[in-house]
């Protein structure tokens, strides 16, 4: 599986996501997250989804609790490759440490690559935070 497509509205507005191209956000704003997870499974199956906004700490990536959400969806079972598109909302709470460049994260929990490596898309310095 692989999570690709990820674009966000903000008020009236659906951007797509570019690193460098950021995005103004505030505390007290809901960002809705578009995305598509490309994959099959052989019946239905829930899976747990996380999307989050991040910055970098110490070289550690520093998912903002604040601004996070954390739920399940259905992915319906087939034998083909499907394109499973899902939303979820990102209600922004006040981040720390504050105004800056922050980057956005949607996760499969649970379920890994070929490599090892976990299912997400993640799209650095896309959204500028700025302080109330």
């Amino acid at each position: 599986m692989q999570i690709g497509q990820v674009q966000v509205q903000i008020g009236n507005f659906i951007y797509p996501l570019t690193e460098g191209q950021p995005l103004p956000i505030k505390a007290g704003d809901v960002i809705r997250v578009f995305f598509t997870i490309r994959g099959r499974v052989p019946k239905d199956t829930e899976v747990v989804i996380w999307a989050s906004v991040y910055h970098y700490a110490l070289g550690l990536l520093n998912k903002q609790e604040a601004a996070q959400t954390k739920g399940t969806t259905i992915l319906e079972g087939t034998v083909e490759l499907k394109d499973y598109e899902r939303a979820v909302d990102i209600n922004i709470g006040e981040i720390v440490p504050g105004s800056g460049l922050y980057g956005l994260i949607v996760e499969l929990r649970g379920y890994e690559d070929a490599e090892g490596n976990p299912i997400e898309a993640k799209i650095d310095d896309c959204l500028e935070f700025t302080a109330t």
